[in-house]
């Protein structure tokens, strides 16, 4: 399965950059995962589901995760990467989502990626789209 990554929310700045986009209940994301909302940032990749249930389902199966920039030329954060609990900066069962840290995600050194990658959607803005996510789940 892929989709097209389109914020809802961008924000970017010289110091921080964000962007997120929330997932009705026919999208392939929160149909499929309950999947309800996914936030980039320079420092996590933040998944939020729709119950615990579904969150706790999600974290019991190895996970990767397919970037693929859909703009010109290339980046340094496409590839298929990990997923897994050595990725998870923080679990929250209370509101349901995980935080994913780039600098795990990436690798060891590579915390700048992380800024790249939510520096180019921050920048694209809201309502269309540089990022193809697939081999989500």
């Amino acid at each position: 399965m892929a989709f097209a990554y389109t914020p809802d929310y961008a924000f970017e700045s010289s110091s921080h950059d964000s962007t997120y986009e929330n997932y009705g209940s026919s999208d392939e994301p929160r149909a499929t995962w309950g999947v309800n909302k996914v936030d980039i940032t320079g420092s996590f990749l933040t998944i939020y589901f729709d119950s615990a249930t579904e969150m706790s389902t999600w974290r019991g199966t190895g996970r990767s995760i397919t970037l693929d920039y859909t703009g010109s030329g290339s980046q340094d954060w496409e590839g298929t990467w990990d997923l897994t609990s050595s990725e998870e900066y923080s679990v929250n069962t209370t509101y349901n989502y995980i935080h994913y840290t780039w600098a795990d995600i990436f690798g060891t050194g590579t915390t700048t990626i992380g800024d790249d990658i939510a520096d180019d959607l921050a920048q694209n803005g809201t309502g269309s789209s540089v990022l193809d996510i697939s081999d989500f789940g």
